[in-house]
């Protein structure tokens, strides 16, 4: 079966799905001059996601579009979210439900919030989010929380959705991305046919992509750079994670009804270059973010793009491509970030 056709079966499988309307697609394919010339490569483009027109932009609009569809499917009108008041998602979410006339509330932990937040948390408190703090990180209390405060809206007349009991928002993240890999795909067969390599930061969306990689046999080689280390976050074991990856590919891959596994040779996961710390940038990055600003005006968020931009860069001087590749660097947002950062990066 062709490449082209494997496409349009995948295509028919997430079109089924209700879909809100929220981002401008396809999101540009920017072939950039001035930064190609400064790393000394040819075929380096940027997919610019971050310009995908929701509250800044970014990737996480994809899902939201099936997300939002699902939620006005069941006729919710209240969506309620464990979040860090801080999380990129949150802000996406809370976007996404004013356009969809839906009531969002974010439940989280105030001891989680350790940076005097300028602009994820700021955007949201513009946007009037219902923001619950609770003083336990206990998964059970948050969940009694959580209960209490839906049988409340029940009480009301209002029927809320729980993004911790619906399997389908995590589903949705990378249905998003498949959808997002497939509009790649269209844009690549405009571009000379050479050896494709993709950068992305870690995330449901490298699922997205792998999957419509090998499910279409398209030959991409997929790079996921992680913002934290394996030391650092609750990954202790990069083949558990893997492995856990791989798991929910599978039952998402059951869910569409495809024959469809995913493998360890599938993605290439690095933990290289988050530095010490998940919330920090590293000079590294500042160092990568700094040179796409002065030669494309092009601006990345210090937390997650800019590592990934780190990795690719890094990649790039040890010489591991060549002009024989297309090297697409995926810019999946992230941009209030750079003003909650902006005394680290002003002073570095």
């Amino acid at each position: 079966m062709t490449k082209q056709k494997q496409i349009e079966i995948l295509k028919s499988k997430i079109d089924k799905f209700p879909k809100f309307q929220l981002g401008n697609y396809p999101t540009p394919l920017y072939k950039t001059k001035n930064f190609n010339k400064s790393l000394g490569v040819k075929n380096l483009y940027i997919k610019r996601d971050d310009l995908s027109g929701l509250a800044f932009g970014g990737d996480g609009v994809r899902g939201l579009e099936f997300r939002i569809g699902d939620i006005l499917d069941k006729k919710c009108d209240v969506f309620i979210d464990n979040e860090n008041e801080d999380s990129e998602n949150s802000r996406f979410n809370a976007a996404a439900s004013i356009k969809a006339g839906i009531k969002y509330v974010i439940i989280t932990n105030k001891d989680l919030d350790k940076k005097n937040n300028k602009g994820n948390y700021f955007l949201k408190k513009l946007m009037n989010v219902d923001i619950h703090k609770l003083n336990s990180i206990d998964d059970n209390e948050i969940s009694t929380y959580t209960t209490k405060l839906k049988n409340n809206y029940l009480k009301k007349g209002l029927k809320p959705y729980i993004s911790k009991e619906e399997c389908f928002v995590q589903y949705s993240s990378i249905i998003g991305y498949i959808s997002g890999a497939i509009e790649l795909y269209y844009q690549l067969t405009n571009l000379e046919s050479k050896k494709t390599k993709i950068f992305l930061i870690d995330g449901n969306s490298v699922l997205g992509m792998a999957m419509v990689n090998k499910f279409c046999k398209l030959n991409w080689e997929i790079n996921s750079i992680s913002p934290d280390s394996m030391c650092n976050s609750n990954i202790k074991n990069l083949n558990s994670y893997i492995n856990n990856n791989i798991s929910i590919s599978k039952k998402l891959s059951e869910f569409l009804k495809l024959d469809l596994t995913l493998d360890k040779s599938d993605v290439n996961y690095d933990f290289d270059y988050s530095g010490c710390n998940y919330r920090e940038p590293t000079q590294s990055s500042i160092n990568s973010l700094k040179l796409l600003a002065k030669t494309e005006s092009i601006f990345l968020d210090p937390i997650y793009t800019a590592k990934c931009m780190d990795g690719m860069i890094k990649y790039i001087k040890d010489n591991k491509y060549s002009d024989e590749n297309n090297l697409i660097f995926i810019h999946s947002g992230g941009l209030p970030n750079l003003f909650t950062y902006s005394p680290d990066l002003i002073k570095s």
